[in-house]
């Protein structure tokens, strides 16, 4: 799944559309949630290559994360949102370190 940021996928297509119709959203990401900076407003994002920013909120499902215990999963790309001792944020394959552990 190498979409560009800014297109919907299917899911995020499906989403809008059962959002607009009043339906509720499918199993895949229905229980999946935005995350949005107090400050800015912008949600975090992610793309197929792993990096991780935050962008104005879209509805798409880069922007799309599921809570898995202490792991943020991010819904289009299935990886994990991780980081290092370099204070630097990406997403990974999921790998159950303590990187990808989040309060």
């Amino acid at each position: 799944m190498s979409q560009p940021t800014y297109q919907l996928g299917k899911i995020s297509a499906i989403a809008a559309a059962c959002f607009v119709m009043g339906m509720p959203l499918p199993a895949s990401a229905s229980n999946a949630k935005t995350y949005v900076s107090v400050s800015t407003g912008f949600c975090l994002d992610s793309n197929a290559e792993g990096s991780v920013y935050a962008l104005p909120c879209n509805g798409g499902n880069y922007q799309n994360w599921k809570r898995y215990g202490k792991r943020l999963v991010n819904v289009s790309t299935g990886r994990c949102l991780d980081g290092n001792a370099e204070n630097q944020v990406y997403t990974l394959a999921c790998n159950g370190g303590n990187y990808q552990n989040w309060n």
